[in-house]
């Protein structure tokens, strides 16, 4: 009689137990996955947050964590994970009634793009571990990997033809915000250049001098097609590499850029660059711009991109082009912005064992290792 009633109450007991899993398990429970960084330099070093809240006196003795990511992320800690085309992380602990747990997940970024955490999915087990409860998690978290920077100096002739034309084509306008020095007042001076603390101690006029502001601005095309059949991709990052690293050595001579090119996102829809700018900031805006290239609109479109600028022929505007893709009708294009007076300089990345003369004097070559590419 005994054997039967203990056997009534542990049934009793376990039908309870399971219903109050299953009706109460997922509530006042809270998971949280975040990268500890917005964006991150390509081959920096960063985190993954993961944090469960168990808000409520049901503790839960089997709680499993799933989630995926781009193995293009290279996780330090690969415990509980599996790497095939994604990385897969499954975090098997027990979390007690009203307990957070916060685990930091180590990883290197190892190439550009932008990166979501995948399918995480929650699973509890009861206490007796005979039912199973499940759910997927949202997760709205991103990490923006910028390109590669690399020395652009191998082509300094490039940038310092660059910056002495936009010397040439400074305006007559003084900037009030850039400040260089003073000097004793003239009488075609402004009585407003007048600084009146400083002419008091040397006892005649002396005025402030402002540096010029720069009409002119650069512009980047970024052509993503190539000539050559083999790892394409490679000239492809490296093009992208120079434009990311151009970028900053212009914004750093306080020099005006906009971005251009015939890049897709990952839904092959258009991206665009939101304007110009001269700020520092702007270089943190351009690098999430080329984070987010993953296909090209191909070739026909950058040439049309081209003929735009050809009719805007705007002579403000200086061209830097590159395009590891120089065939005849992306010349004649050149040819044409040369012949309207526009500025144009081209980069042309190539693999070093298959050669590239260039074709015209404002083009020039950047070579890159087939073998590193291998």
């Amino acid at each position: 009689m005994k054997l039967i009633l203990i056997t009534v109450i542990l049934i009793a007991v376990y039908i309870i137990q399971r219903e109050i899993y299953n009706t109460y398990w997922n509530r006042r429970l809270t998971t949280s996955l975040k990268f500890s960084k917005e964006y991150l330099e390509c081959g920096e070093k960063g985190k993954l947050v993961e944090t469960i809240t168990n808000d409520k006196f049901l503790p839960l003795p089997v709680f499993q964590f799933k989630f995926s990511v781009d193995r293009a992320l290279k996780f330090d800690d690969m415990e509980n994970s599996n790497v095939t085309d994604n990385y897969h992380r499954n975090d098997i602990f027990s979390i007690l009634g009203h307990q957070r747990i916060t685990r930091k997940l180590d990883f290197t970024a190892t190439e550009r793009g932008i990166y979501k955490v995948e399918g995480a999915t929650l699973l509890v087990k009861d206490f007796f571990l005979s039912s199973q409860f499940a759910e997927a998690v949202s997760v709205d978290s991103r990490v923006f990997v910028f390109p590669r920077k690399i020395d652009v100096s191998k082509v300094d002739n490039v940038f310092r033809g660059i910056l002495g034309e936009i010397n040439s084509k400074r305006s007559l306008i003084e900037d009030r915000l850039t400040y260089r020095g003073m000097r004793d007042y003239r009488t075609t001076d402004s009585f407003r250049t007048i600084n009146w603390k400083q002419s008091a101690k040397a006892c005649q006029l002396k005025v402030n001098v402002y540096d010029y502001t720069m009409d002119a601005q650069v512009k980047i095309m970024l052509n993503l097609d190539t000539d050559s059949m083999i790892r394409t991709n490679t000239l492809i990052e490296e093009s992208i590499s120079i434009v990311s690293s151009a970028c900053r050595k212009f914004l750093r001579a306080k020099i005006s850029v906009d971005v251009v090119s015939n890049g897709l996102d990952i839904n092959k829809e258009v991206i665009t660059l939101p304007g110009n700018g001269a700020e520092s900031s702007h270089g943190i805006t351009i690098d999430k711009y080329l984070a987010s290239i993953a296909n090209s609109s191909g070739n026909k479109e950058f040439l049309k991109m081209l003929d735009k600028e050809i009719m805007k022929a705007e002579d403000r505007i200086l061209y830097l082009i590159i395009s590891p893709y120089h065939k005849k009708d992306l010349l004649s294009k050149i040819d044409e912005m040369n012949k309207n007076g526009l500025y144009v300089s081209m980069i042309v990345p190539y693999y070093d064992q298959i050669g590239y003369t260039p074709e015209r004097e404002c083009i020039h070559g950047w070579e890159v290792s087939l073998t590193d590419a291998s």
